[in-house]
């Protein structure tokens, strides 16, 4: 996937990742393709909410927060969605 990888991401990228951690506390595992595959989600996802408050613009890091939002996207995409 990675497709929402990018070099750094803004406060209000990162606020709106945590708000969604926060949201839908993702647990379990995850398979992302590409040889990525998330074993304990759960961790994976505090651990990202802490790296996304403190280190959003900081390169290092930008590989777990482009990371946490492929898992958002797959987790979003497989939703079920609500008929209206």
């Amino acid at each position: 996937m990675h497709e929402n990888y990018k070099r750094t991401y803004t406060k209000e990228e990162a606020d709106d990742l945590v708000r969604w951690i926060e949201q839908t506390k993702p647990s379990g595992e995850i398979d992302l393709g590409d040889g990525v595959f998330i074993r304990d989600l759960k961790k994976f996802s505090d651990q990202v909410k802490h790296i996304a408050k403190e280190k959003y613009d900081n390169p290092t890091f930008s590989g777990q927060i482009g990371l946490m939002m492929d898992v958002r996207t797959k987790l979003d995409s497989s939703a079920p969605q609500n008929p209206e």
